[in-house]
C-alpha cells in the first residue's frame, strides 16, 4: 500500500507525524474539477466566486457513512469511475436560497428545515449544471446528474472537498467510486526532436580480464595479454549497450570506426 505523510492537530505545539493511505485523486485533475465548478456557481449566481481546494485524502467505509448521512448527494456515471457530489444539508439550503435570491445568510432554524419540492428541484439543476465539471475525474459516459438517497449511494474510496468563500459560504464534497489508475507516463517527444543531442559512445577493438592484484602493480612496457582474436570485429557502445559491430582503424590521422553490423534492437524501425 502506498501511504503519504500527514501532520495531524497540534497537540502541547507539536504536530504527529501520521502515515495514511493515498487517495488515487490527481491533485491537478482535482483542480481542474474546481475551477469547472466555481465557474459555473458564477454563472448560476451571478458574483464571482471564491473556492479553495481541500486535499484528496482516501476514505474508509465508516467515513464515507459520516459524509453522506444528511447530505444530498447526485451521481454522475463515468467510464473510469463514479463520482459522487456530495452537498450537506445545511449548505444545500444555503446553496438554494441563495439562488432564489436571498441576500443575507440564513438563521439556523431555516438551514435545518427539510427542503420542499421546489428547493429539492432547484439543488438537482444546480448539480446538473455541476456535473460537466466533474468529467476530468471520471470520462462522463452521460450529462448531467442523478439524485440518490444515503443508503442508495456506493461508497467511496477517496475524496476532496470544494469550500467557497465568496459570494457564501458553503461545502462541496467531490468523491470517487473505483480508484483511478495510476497517471500513464507524459507525452513521449519524436525521435527528429533529439536529432541535435550529443552522445557519447566508445569503440572496443580488444577485450581481456586482469587480475586486480596485477593490475595496481601495472609498469609502462608491461605486455596485457587480451582474448581478443588479431582482426576481429570492434563494437561501438553506448554505456553497457552494444550499438554496431564494425572496424577500428584512423581517417586522416584521426580515429575511427567504420560500421558493418547494427546491432539486434539497438535502433528502432
Amino acid at each position: 500500500m502506498i501511504a503519504d505523510a500527514r501532520f495531524g492537530l497540534a497537540q502541547g505545539g507539536v504536530r504527529r507525524l501520521r502515515f495514511v493511505p493515498r487517495a488515487s485523486i490527481p491533485v491537478d485533475a482535482a483542480c481542474i474539477v474546481a475551477n469547472g465548478i466555481r465557474e459555473t456557481l458564477r454563472e448560476l449566481l451571478g458574483e464571482s466566486c471564491e473556492v479553495d481546494l481541500g486535499e484528496p485524502a482516501a476514505l474508509e467505509a465508516q467515513a464515507w457513512t459520516r459524509l453522506a448521512r444528511d447530505a444530498q448527494l447526485f451521481l454522475v456515471r463515468g467510464l473510469r469511475t463514479d463520482v459522487v457530489l456530495v452537498v450537506p444539508r445545511r449548505d444545500a439550503r444555503r446553496l438554494v436560497l441563495r439562488a432564489f435570491g436571498e441576500a443575507e445568510p440564513p438563521a439556523p432554524p431555516a438551514l435545518d428545515a427539510a427542503c420542499s419540492a421546489l428547493e429539492l428541484q432547484a439543488i438537482e439543476r444546480i448539480a446538473a449544471r455541476c456535473a460537466p465539471a466533474l468529467g476530468p475525474l471520471c470520462a462522463q459516459r452521460a450529462q448531467g446528474s442523478v439524485r440518490v438517497l444515503a443508503d442508495e449511494a456506493p461508497a467511496c474510496v477517496a475524496y476532496f472537498d470544494l469550500r467557497v468563500r465568496t459570494p457564501i459560504e458553503l461545502t462541496l464534497g467531490v468523491g470517487i467510486v473505483r480508484a483511478l489508475p495510476e497517471a500513464g507516463p507524459p507525452g513521449t517527444l519524436s525521435p527528429a526532436a533529439l536529432d541535435e543531442v550529443g552522445l557519447e559512445v566508445r569503440a572496443v577493438f580488444a577485450e581481456g580480464l586482469i587480475d586486480a592484484a596485477d593490475f595496481v602493480t601495472l609498469r609502462p612496457g608491461d605486455v596485457v595479454k587480451l582474448n581478443t582474436k588479431v582482426g576481429a570485429l570492434a563494437s561501438l557502445n553506448l554505456g553497457p549497450r552494444r550499438l554496431a559491430m564494425g572496424v577500428a582503424g584512423a581517417v586522416s590521422s584521426r580515429t575511427a570506426f567504420l560500421c558493418r553490423d547494427l546491432a539486434v534492437g539497438a535502433f528502432p524501425q
